[in-house]
C-alpha cells in the first residue's frame, strides 16, 4: 500500500515537472514589460465590503439594572409605571454588505516593493442587536415578571479613508503576479448619525436633542493586511485583492444612554474585496 502511494506521489511530481518545463518553453507575449520599473502609477478601485464591530462588554453587565428612560423612543411599548428595571443580557453585531470607490497612487520603492496611497469612500451598515429582560411590576399578582424584549439598532457609516500600504510584489510569471500588502488606514465617519437624533424633555423641562442610537466617535485608525494578484494586459494592469481591516482605537462614546452602558470597548472591523485598475 505504501509503495503504491509513493509511486502515485512520484508520478504526480514527474508529470508536474514535465508540464512546467513545457510551459516554460512556450514563447509567451509579455504585456507592459516595463510597468513595474516606472517610478509612479495611478489608477482607481471599486470594492465590496462587510462592516462589523469587535465588542468588549463591561464586566457583569447582565446584572446592571437600567431604567426605561435609558432607552428613549424604544419599541418596548411600556409605561414607566409598569417597569421596575431593564437588563441587557446579550449583545450581537450583524453585518451588511457595502461598497467602496477610490483612487490609487503608487510609488516604486524597490524591485519588489511599492508604497501605495489610496483615498477611498466606503459606504456600509451594521446592526447591533440588544437582547433585554424587562422586570415588570404586576399589580394583580404582586411580584415582578420578566419578559424578553429584543430590539435592533442600525448604524450607517460613510467613511473617508486614507490607507497607506507597503506592497510586496512577487516576480512576474508571464502576465500574472501576486502580492501582499500591510499598513495603516486613518478614517473619518462622515455620517455622524445625524438622522438618528430625537427630541426629549430634559431635567429642567426643556426639550433637548439626543442621538437615539449607539454613538461612536468619528475618527478611527485601522491596521490592515491583505493579499491579491495582478494581471497585465495590453492597456492596463487589473488586480483582485482581499483585505482585512482591524480598528485600533476604542470608538464607543458614553453619552447614548442604555445603548452604550454595557459596552466597555468597541472597535471597527471590515472585510473588503477590491478590483483595481492601474
Amino acid at each position: 500500500m505504501k509503495q503504491k502511494v509513493l509511486f502515485l506521489i512520484l508520478t504526480f511530481f514527474i508529470a508536474l515537472g514535465s508540464a512546467t518545463s513545457i510551459q516554460a518553453q512556450r514563447r509567451a507575449l509579455i504585456y507592459l514589460p516595463k510597468f513595474d520599473q516606472e517610478p509612479y502609477h495611478f489608477g482607481f478601485l471599486i470594492a465590496f465590503n462587510t462592516m462589523s464591530y469587535t465588542i468588549k462588554t463591561v464586566e457583569n453587565y447582565q446584572n446592571q439594572p437600567l431604567q426605561l428612560e435609558d432607552f428613549p423612543n424604544n419599541n418596548f411599548e411600556l409605561s414607566p409605571t409598569d417597569v421596575r428595571s431593564i437588563y441587557v443580557i446579550n449583545l450581537e453585531t450583524r453585518q451588511s454588505p457595502g461598497f467602496c470607490v477610490g483612487i490609487i497612487g503608487s510609488k516604486r520603492l524597490g524591485r519588489y516593493f511599492d508604497l501605495r496611497f489610496s483615498p477611498t469612500l466606503s459606504f456600509g451598515e451594521r446592526s447591533m442587536d440588544y437582547y433585554t429582560a424587562v422586570e415588570k411590576i404586576n399589580d394583580e399578582i404582586g411580584h415582578p415578571s420578566v419578559v424578553q424584549e429584543p430590539f435592533k439598532k442600525d448604524i450607517f457609516s460613510t467613511f473617508a479613508e486614507f490607507p497607506l500600504h507597503i506592497k510586496y510584489r512577487s516576480k512576474r510569471l508571464n502576465n500574472v503576479g501576486a502580492y501582499l500588502i500591510s499598513g495603516v488606514n486613518p478614517k473619518l465617519d462622515l455620517a455622524s448619525q445625524k438622522s438618528n437624533k430625537i427630541d426629549i424633555m430634559g431635567p429642567d423641562g426643556e426639550p433637548i436633542s439626543i442621538i437615539n442610537n449607539l454613538v461612536t466617535r468619528r475618527f478611527d485608525c485601522a491596521a490592515e493586511i491583505g493579499a491579491g494578484f495582478d494581471v497585465y494586459n495590453q492597456w492596463f494592469k487589473f488586480g483582485v485583492e482581499v483585505k482585512m481591516s482591524y480598528g485600533i482605537l476604542n470608538i464607543v462614546k458614553g453619552d447614548a444612554f442604555g445603548y452604550t452602558k454595557p459596552i466597555d470597548q468597541l472597535r471597527n472591523k471590515m472585510f473588503q474585496v477590491s478590483f483595481t485598475f492601474e
